[in-house]
């Protein structure tokens, strides 16, 4: 079952259907994160150095491997329980179901989980909206960095989460800030073949000319990554540059 759903996302990306905008129908893939242990993302080799400590590694090179292991068909579709033990300030974010008075119970609402990240980081990394909403009117800091440089809106860019980047940039994040080896929220985007996401952010000015350590752009990522769907994105969007 999971080889000929593979198999149907495959035809899916090699023939997208356009949207009325124009732009090509985002796939259907499940995002089911495991919230206890932080999100895992697959990546075909480590970090060279072994160094990268952030819970949403590991990393390719300059590229963070955006598929989990459900989106390639390696573990079962069901959502973890989290037990209660487990279940923090950061988790309940990730979760959708954080409060206002968990908020009020923090000394901080920018307050640091063992990785270095916030619970905005959190919400925004598993498509939260509504608690992205509340930590930001409770004065959660829009650009506040990861120890590896992340931002909530890298994080919401890398998942596909199109309408909380929407959000996010609503409220002033940084369209190009990027991380500390130099990835942008595109080039997460567009190595994730997010298209309504690449789209929101060009339209919101995200610079495609900008490259990361490894001198690539998020156009050299989505051919490098086979993200058909952006690759249609950008290239229509070279086009109107040029109209």
């Amino acid at each position: 079952m999971l080889k000929e759903d593979s198999e149907e996302a495959s035809k899916r990306n090699s023939n997208p259907e356009a949207l009325p905008n124009g732009i090509p129908q985002e796939s259907d893939d499940i995002h089911l994160p495991n919230l206890i242990n932080g999100p895992k993302k697959l990546s075909s080799s480590s970090w060279p150095d072994g160094s990268r400590k952030s819970a949403f590694q590991p990393y390719k090179q300059c590229v963070r491997t955006v598929l989990t292991n459900l989106q390639r068909g390696n573990t079962q579709a069901e959502p973890p329980i989290p037990q209660e033990k487990d279940v923090t300030f950061h988790t309940k974010a990730g979760q959708g179901e954080v409060t206002e008075a968990n908020i009020k119970n923090e000394q901080d609402v920018d307050v640091y989980d063992s990785k270095g990240l916030t619970a905005l980081h959190w919400a925004a990394a598993y498509g939260q909206i509504a608690s992205v909403q509340l930590l930001v009117q409770h004065g959660a800091e829009i650009d506040k960095m990861s120890p590896d440089g992340e931002t909530p809106l890298l994080l919401a860019a890398n998942g596909g989460h199109h309408d909380v980047v929407r959000l996010l940039l609503n409220y002033g994040a940084n369209v190009n800030h990027a991380d500390d080896i130099g990835n942008t929220a595109l080039m997460y985007a567009a190595s994730g073949n997010h298209p309504h996401t690449c789209n929101e952010l060009l339209l919101r000015g995200a610079d495609i000319t900008l490259t990361n350590n490894c001198n690539e752009t998020a156009f050299d990522l989505a051919i490098a990554y086979n993200s058909n769907l952006v690759q249609a994105v950008i290239e229509n969007y070279f086009l109107t540059m040029f109209e």
